[in-house]
């Protein structure tokens, strides 16, 4: 089994990415092959909105980092994917990934009652972990009105991937301190369990 893990955190070293490999760690001890890619290595750019890829779904008209890696993503079993919440969102890096994502997105109409319909044409049957690390408290957060709106967002990202099965987990009350996650080995172990998860 494959999985890909995706780090959108800028920062090195952070709690994001300590996420990340703590799932992929979790992937590896039950058989798994990982391989992690940190999206700030990348040359990426954002959505043009040009529509090029409705032309041949999957394939963005773009010719940057994130090209190879979509239709890499493509060919693994399972995907993990970690961001860091920043101004009550996901990292900007993390948006773009997924902005680009829409070039799997199909628009249609049912034939039968001409109902517009959106359907993601990325390979069905994956699995996928996304890890959240956040700056608010847990259970309630500062403000929960933005943090709602991101939780709703949030969702659209498994539809953009076509994947059924799937998990979000959240380390909360990181705002302060990068490390955080690292001497925090409750969360480590239910990461490292969800990566294992993955496997199957």
């Amino acid at each position: 089994m494959k999985i890909i893990g995706i780090n959108a955190s800028p920062r090195r070293g952070a709690n994001t990415q300590t996420l990340v490999e703590t799932a992929l760690k979790g992937a590896e001890e039950r058989g798994a092959r990982t391989h992690l890619v940190h999206l700030r290595e990348l040359e990426m750019k954002g959505c043009l909105g040009c529509e090029g890829c409705k032309k041949q779904l999957g394939r963005c008209v773009q010719k940057d980092g994130l090209t190879p890696l979509m239709q890499e993503m493509a060919t693994y079993d399972a995907i993990v994917m970690g961001t860091p919440v920043y101004w009550f969102h996901v990292a900007s890096q993390f948006k773009m990934l997924v902005d680009r994502l829409y070039s799997f997105i199909e628009m249609g109409k049912d034939p039968k009652t001409g109902v517009s319909t959106v359907n993601s044409t990325f390979p069905k049957g994956k699995r996928a972990l996304f890890i959240i690390s956040r700056g608010d408290p847990e259970p309630t957060p500062i403000f929960p009105h933005f943090y709602k709106n991101l939780d709703e967002w949030l969702h659209l990202v498994p539809f953009a991937l076509g994947v059924e099965k799937y998990e979000f987990l959240h380390q909360y009350g990181a705002e302060i301190d990068r490390k955080a996650a690292a001497g925090d080995s409750e969360l480590l172990e239910r990461v490292k369990a969800a990566g294992a998860g993955l496997v199957g």
